[in-house]
């Protein structure tokens, strides 16, 4: 694809020499809004990797759920009929239902420290392109060799799963990096048509390999590690042609948005950009945004880990398979749609931050009275009603989320406030997860390890509560005060926070 500068200029000369070029022109972009990605190089890529990160999310519920397995057989908590029982016993140190836990906090930490530093290469150096490259291929080696996941490599396998897990959330950064550039050159009124188009692609194939996993495993009455063999193979294939295709063929390489101050380093930068910017939004927005992002601190914290702490729940209170567990996610997923068509239809009845409130208190009356009535085995049927009323939360949330932070941030300064949403979403995701184990080693139900993913939303729901009116909240985000002064009123670190490249948004939905 060609650079937008030399598409314009190239225009320019096509105009100088044939008058009839320009209604030329305006029928091809007319016919481009109509088909594919606004014929964007850049929006293809991410859709392409978009499809590759939904196949992965797919295929993290499969393989848990074998990790799972294999851990509590290595623990000796599987009966005779191969389900996993009640007991004490621990295998490295740790009960076996606390093994995909562990894994969200490790990964969780390590992504909140390494989320500023990635933020800075794609800023300050050339390698935007090549640590985005090299993140997937490194992706793609550990999901070909967790194909092997058997009673001998669980281990080591669950190791790779926290790695695994780690480089998915350096994709996200580095990729969402592109967004801006997508924007510049196709408008802010396309990427809003383009950005549903990505979620739709990542859902689609992640409901794709749902699918396709559930009905082999049906088909050939596989336990839960076949299952996850057979997902892991066929994800292979999708990570592979999507990844491949994303990096090598649509995405460019970018060279660095501005030269690392003199006297910086490269691996605090990014901590000092969000420092001043964060210091920016604490002083011109008090009663609005900045209690949006100490909300979203929590509510995020409490929604990412919903799914993490479900697989555990159904497997080790409900007993399901993997294929089982599929179903229950799948049936979220379908629901997802619902979600976020209820957002809008209360957020032009209240406001955002009414609709965001009503859905955590949704979200939290929902998971206390779930996991309440599932007692056991006899239960999990109730699973499957359950997945509707929670595909509709997580749909409703994830829709609220974007359009509060869309409606809020001033258009001005989207690329800053874009990095501490990214921040803010994932500096204590590790947290539920924690609890979750800790909760678990000390010998507490994982009823209670589930329900206390209400806490985050209730503190969420609290800060949220500090805002003013929606009016003045609305004034006091998008004042020519407060506007001027983020443009004249800061110091040279201030307005270095602020340029285009800091850090990236994640992914609106991701259940």
């Amino acid at each position: 694809m060609e650079l937008y500068s030399d598409t314009v200029d190239q225009e320019e000369e096509e105009t100088s020499e044939a008058p009839e070029a320009p209604h030329e022109n305006e029928k091809q972009r007319i016919c481009c809004k109509c088909s594919g990605f606004q014929q964007n190089q850049r929006a293809r890529g991410l859709a392409t990797i978009g499809a590759a990160r939904g196949s992965l999310l797919g295929a993290n519920i499969f393989i848990s759920t074998s990790l799972l397995y294999l851990a509590s057989e290595e623990a000796g908590c599987i009966d005779e009929n191969d389900m996993a029982i009640d007991c004490d016993n621990k295998v490295y140190g740790f009960q076996p239902s606390s093994l995909i836990t562990n894994i969200a906090v490790i990964s969780g930490i390590l992504a909140a420290i390494a989320n500023p530093i990635i933020g800075a290469v794609v800023d300050h150096t050339d390698y935007r392109h090549s640590v985005g490259l090299y993140s997937c291929i490194a992706i793609v080696a550990i999901q070909v060799i967790q194909i092997y996941t058997v009673s001998s490599t669980w281990f080591p396998m669950a190791i790779l799963q926290a790695f695994a897990a780690f480089l998915y959330q350096i994709v996200i950064t580095i990729t969402f990096a592109y967004l801006p550039e997508i924007a510049f050159e196709v408008g802010e009124k396309a990427v809003q048509n383009i950005s549903p188009k990505l979620t739709m692609v990542q859902f689609g194939t992640q409901g794709l390999l749902m699918v396709t996993v559930i009905v082999i495993s049906l088909g050939v009455s596989a336990d839960d590690v076949l299952t996850a063999q057979i997902s892991q193979g066929i994800n292979v294939i999708f990570v592979i042609v999507s990844f491949g295709y994303g990096w090598l063929k649509f995405l460019p390489k970018v060279e660095a948005k501005r030269v690392l101050p003199e006297g910086r380093s490269l691996w605090t930068a990014g901590f000092t950009q969000l420092f001043h910017t964060a210091r920016h939004i604490n002083t011109h927005y008090k009663r609005s945004i900045r209690w949006f992002f100490v909300a979203l601190c929590f509510a995020e914290a409490g929604a990412s880990a919903f799914a993490v702490c479900s697989i555990t729940f159904m497997n080790q209170v409900l007993k399901m398979s993997g294929t089982e567990s599929g179903i229950v996610f799948f049936i979220v997923l379908v629901f997802v749609v619902p979600g976020a068509k209820l957002s809008e239809f209360v957020v032009t009845r209240t406001n955002y931050n009414t609709c965001w409130r009503l859905n955590m208190a949704y979200f939290s009356v929902t998971t206390v009275v779930g996991v309440w009535i599932m007692k056991d085995e006899s239960d999990k049927f109730k699973a499957y009603i359950l997945a509707i009323f929670w595909g509709i939360a997580l749909g409703w949330f994830y829709a609220t989320q974007s359009g509060f932070f869309a409606v809020l941030v001033p258009q001005e300064q989207a690329t800053e406030m874009a990095g501490i949403f990214n921040f803010s979403s994932r500096i204590i995701a590790w947290l539920p997860p924690l609890v979750f184990s800790a909760l678990n080693e000390a010998g507490i139900a994982l009823t209670y390890g589930v329900m206390h993913l209400v806490v985050y939303f209730v503190i969420a729901i609290g800060f949220l509560s500090l805002m003013q009116s929606w009016e003045k909240v609305l004034a006091e985000s998008h004042g020519l005060d407060d506007s001027s002064k983020s443009a004249e009123g800061n110091t040279e670190e201030e307005n270095d926070a602020a340029s285009v490249g800091d850090f990236e948004r994640q992914e609106v939905i991701s259940p």
